[in-house]
């Protein structure tokens, strides 16, 4: 007999939220609620870190609201951010792969709802029906598609145009957590933005200068105010700042 949902029931809500995912949109409700029965529903707060107790354990994690950066940090303290986590977005499908290390940190910048999927349990149903291998197939292409994209604006982009790029993301992000405001603005020190791009705290805050300057910000303590988003977007896309 199939479940039948409830508001506060965190089955359903574990089905709804893998059912409006981006790798398991497509699934057959009977395929979804089977892999349901083996996830669980946490609650993250912000600044905290998803699996901080277990870097390596192998489970895909699929957001339900908030946002979460996947980022990586070398002996030196140089960090790399992945990608921004938000509804929908699914991350560690690597972790599928049991010979690959995957020590990620996964760190909340507003607070997140997840769905943690055991790979193993992942694993077994799409082993007993391969055409559900499809759909992760596809998704990573499009991860890949994404990371080639992401790699080309590091490449051939200038840092004013890097810089708008992640601005614009964070305050999407931002929107769809709830957590946005009227002004556009984003609670953000130049230091953690600076992380973000690999560049130091001073390199940031003369780019970020650069940015007010045009109009497109305004700039105060530990707060970036948009003020002409869509010219924002614009240098964000173009490649190249004007």
């Amino acid at each position: 007999m199939r479940h039948q949902p409830n508001a506060a029931d965190p089955f359903a809500l574990i089905c709804r939220a893998l059912r409006a995912s981006t790798l398991f949109a497509e699934w057959p409700l009977a395929s979804v609620e089977r892999l349901a029965k083996t996830a669980r529903l946490e609650q993250h707060k912000k600044h905290t870190q998803v699996l901080a107790a277990d870097r390596e354990r192998r489970e895909v994690l699929v957001a339900v609201s908030g946002c979460v950066e996947v980022s990586r940090t070398s002996a030196d303290g140089s960090r790399f951010v992945g990608i921004l986590m938000r509804a929908g977005d699914c991350a560690g499908l690597v972790r599928l792969l049991q010979e690959i290390r995957a020590p990620y940190d996964y760190v909340v910048l507003e607070d997140a709802l997840i769905v943690h999927v055991p790979s193993d349990a992942l694993i077994q149903i799409l082993n007993d029906e391969p055409i559900l291998w499809r759909s992760v197939a596809l998704f990573a292409l499009a991860r890949q598609r994404d990371n080639a994209v992401a790699m080309q604006q590091r490449v051939l982009s200038d840092l004013s145009t890097q810089l708008a790029a992640r601005i614009v993301e964070l305050l999407a992000a931002s929107a769809i957590s709830g957590a946005s405001s009227p002004g556009r603005s984003l609670s953000l020190s130049q230091g953690k933005l600076g992380s973000m791009l690999g560049k130091s705290r001073q390199t940031i805050n003369k780019e970020l200068g650069k940015l007010s300057d045009r109009g497109l910000i305004a700039i105060d303590y530990g707060k970036i105010e948009v003020l002409d988003l869509p010219a924002l977007e614009a240098l964000a896309g173009s490649g190249s700042s004007r």
